[in-house]
């Protein structure tokens, strides 16, 4: 295919029109490139035909395009179909895209992005999106998300997809903050993203159970050549009662939670949990129920609420909430 993406716009209107029936003028053809909003002169065109017809590497095989000598004009033989490869998107989906360009700037940083840039690239040159609306694309400050910064690791994440795409095994060396690091062999399910952070959930074969690495973490990944068969995993389940990515083995049990009313507002716009429900709301209290398996990170979301929560029940988790709470008010000492 020609690099040149003018070039290339140019070859997929005549194509399309040397795929009708009859044969055109060069001058008929130069018109409809005019009125597609492709300036380009009237001898460029002609090289373009005469080039579509000679130049078999073009689109890597011939094309059937010949001309009539006698009537000077040009016709086909026969265009393969999928040399239309052009985008035809919608109103909406050119919104969708547009949105979704900008808000994967979010990972600008990140080493993988030039080559998503570059590919959604081709995917907008190679549109029907008009002028105009590229230009949109181009704008930098139109959407700012958060930016997420580079973190150790990431550099295995596209080792990591292939192999849970391949179904391979791979080879872990990964080290817990402190300790020295350790080998793992383990069946790779799914890389989920948390606060900012990567992490790799995956199957250890020596204790047939889950575990969870951190990619900041991992050392050095070894995809190997040993497959295996499809795990049905369903991530929802998995990590419908956990905050963050840490999931116990205990049983999940029911917490009450009592809000003051400034932040009732936000709690309902921003669920703390989906398996939030609402069990009392008066101008001055909300009362929230989730149903949770208890582990820092939900330990961490309340105690960030600070005075503006109250957990309830159950009375061992109060209690835990008492005792850090009691602890902390030393750290500041007397006044």
């Amino acid at each position: 295919m020609p690099d040149n993406q003018k070039a290339l716009k140019r070859y997929r209107i005549i194509l399309k029109i040397l795929s009708r029936e009859g044969s055109f003028s060069s001058k008929y053809i130069h018109e409809a490139c005019l009125n597609s909003g492709i300036e380009v002169a009237y001898r460029t065109i002609q090289k373009d035909l005469e080039d579509l017809r000679d130049d078999h590497t073009i689109f890597g095989r011939s094309l059937g395009i010949e001309k009539d000598e006698k009537v000077k004009k040009w016709f086909s033989t026969g265009i393969p179909k999928e040399i239309f490869a052009t985008l035809e998107l919608k109103d909406g989906e050119i919104d969708a895209l547009l949105f979704y360009v900008k808000t994967i700037n979010q990972y600008r940083d990140y080493p993988i992005f030039k080559d998503i840039s570059q590919a959604m690239k081709k995917v907008i040159d190679s549109s029907n999106i008009s002028h105009e609306r590229k230009e949109l694309f181009r704008l930098k400050n139109l959407l700012e998300p958060e930016i997420h910064p580079p973190i150790a690791g990431i550099e295995f994440i596209i080792d990591l997809l292939k192999a849970i795409s391949a179904k391979k095994i791979i080879e872990v060396e990964y080290g817990r903050f402190g300790n020295k690091p350790k080998m793992h062999k383990v069946k790779p399910l799914i890389l989920k993203e948390d606060k900012l952070m990567w992490y790799l959930i995956a199957i250890n074969i020596k204790y047939n159970s889950y575990i969870t690495f951190a990619l900041d973490r991992i050392k050095s990944v070894t995809v190997t050549e040993e497959a295996f068969e499809e795990v049905k995993f369903n991530s929802s389940e998995y990590f419908k009662y956990s905050f963050g990515v840490t999931v116990s083995e205990a049983e999940p049990i029911e917490v009450i939670v009592r809000f003051n009313a400034e932040q009732a507002h936000y709690i309902k716009t921003l669920p703390i949990h989906p398996t939030q429900e609402i069990v009392k709301e008066t101008k001055k209290e909300l009362l929230l129920k989730v149903r949770v398996k208890p582990s820092y990170e939900f330990f961490s979301k309340i105690y960030s609420y600070c005075s503006d929560a109250l957990v309830i029940s159950p009375s061992e988790i109060q209690d835990i909430f008492r005792s850090n709470f009691l602890k902390a008010s030393k750290n500041y000492g007397s006044t």
